[in-house]
């Protein structure tokens, strides 16, 4: 995959700087040299108490030549212009451009891109009726488990493929259900983690004329989407009812029940920037999955948003996450041996008030579903965890 590149936009600088929301730390720097390793997100913390809000503090400074790039060694400097904070870059002390040509970096991201980089082009999320299409690895060369490259896989179901023609190899990982709750409908990601190559039917979750085993996805919700994750790249070598695709570049080995698609026409956009949702959250938004945690999930790791491109959701979208409060009893509402019960409390069962963990920003929305980065947090951020505007910090 090529290497990956983001510099501050100039659209940024298009942004209206609507400062009077704007929450400058108490102990922000009088000014700050940008560090190697850097990003634009931890910049701004230093300044701002949310970060996300860097745009409206940010101004570009005309003197300089392409003023939206920030390296290494570059210094900025919080100044007020009539009467709101504005973060300039110092033009007498900027590295000359003969340094920057040769600096390997190159320019500081809004993120940490490596974090970020493998579910920018990796993920699908496809509806039933296109998985139950789609063809399938049926086995790989020798009959063995798992294929890599150099090496060939069968294919049954690509009757209309063309010689020379590439394709993704992808792997089957969660379903993503509608459940009703006491609270109304809820998004949950089911992972797989059994009967590798599962096919969904309109009968039966596992059709068995196509696959062997049990359904792992059976929870009995509403299914509205399959989420896929591409494993290597490859190339019809032989047509027929079995075809033949030799395996060009692996990220992971290819398996029987792996399915065939054509190569993602996803662009990503690398220009996006933090900024509150346009629309209203819904209800009951949350966390619906994690990656690179079993429990919880914190700084630069990856969260699945149970809300998509469907309810307005954008790469830059960022949004907090709360904990629910847990139910629990309260022993004393009723005395205790050498203690009164108070007065004017009735219940034994309370409900604890929901805890701030932590803010998100999105960089790739799906329909029903998006994949988000940690950008900070005062703990970690677990699956069933609510979506929130923000600004919201209790």
């Amino acid at each position: 995959m090529k290497k990956l590149c983001l510099t501050m936009i100039a659209l940024l600088v298009a942004l209206p700087l609507v400062a009077q929301d704007v929450e400058i730390r108490e102990d922000h720097p009088g000014e700050y040299v940008v560090q190697e390793g850097d990003t634009l997100w931890d910049i701004a913390g230093r300044f701002l108490t949310r970060p996300w809000q860097w745009p409206a503090i940010w101004q570009a400074n005309p003197q300089i030549d392409n003023p939206h790039l920030i390296y290494p060694g570059d210094r900025l400097t919080l100044i007020y212009v009539d009467g709101q904070p504005r973060l300039v870059m110092d033009g007498t002390n900027r590295r000359g451009p003969e340094i920057r040509r040769e600096d390997i970096s190159g320019p500081i991201t809004s993120v940490a891109l490596d974090a970020i980089e493998p579910f920018l082009t990796r993920p699908r999320v496809i509806d039933l009726e296109t998985l139950r299409t789609m063809p399938y690895v049926v086995a790989n060369q020798d009959e063995r488990y798992v294929a890599a490259e150099p090496d060939y896989a069968f294919v049954r179901g690509l009757d209309d493929g063309r010689l020379n023609q590439e394709y993704m190899i992808a792997r089957l990982t969660s379903q993503f259900e509608q459940v009703e709750t006491d609270d109304g409908k809820v998004l949950r990601q089911n992972q797989l983690r059994a009967n590798r190559g599962a096919v969904p039917s309109d009968e039966r979750p596992i059709d068995p004329d196509r696959r062997r085993g049990w359904n792992p996805f059976d929870r009995g919700g509403e299914v509205v989407g399959y989420g896929l994750w591409e494993v290597a790249s490859a190339k019809l070598v032989k047509q027929g009812e079995i075809a033949t695709l030799e395996v060009l570049d692996a990220e992971l080995e290819v398996r029987a029940g792996d399915y065939v698609l054509p190569l993602d026409p996803y662009l990503y956009d690398l220009t996006f920037y933090p900024r509150p949702p346009e629309q209203a959250i819904p209800a009951n938004a949350s966390v619906i999955g994690i990656h690179g945690g079993e429990y919880g999930v914190g700084h630069w790791q990856i969260v699945t948003l149970g809300i998509g491109s469907d309810d307005g959701v954008a790469p830059g979208h960022t949004f907090s996450a709360f904990r629910p409060g847990a139910n629990v009893r309260d022993d004393f509402s009723r005395g205790l041996p050498g203690r009164p019960a108070p007065e004017g409390i009735d219940g034994r069962q309370v409900q604890l008030p929901e805890q701030y963990v932590g803010i998100m920003m999105v960089f790739r929305a799906f329909d029903d579903v998006s994949y988000a980065l940690v950008m900070d947090g005062q703990r970690a951020i677990r699956v069933g965890d609510h979506i929130d505007h923000p600004d919201r910090r209790l």
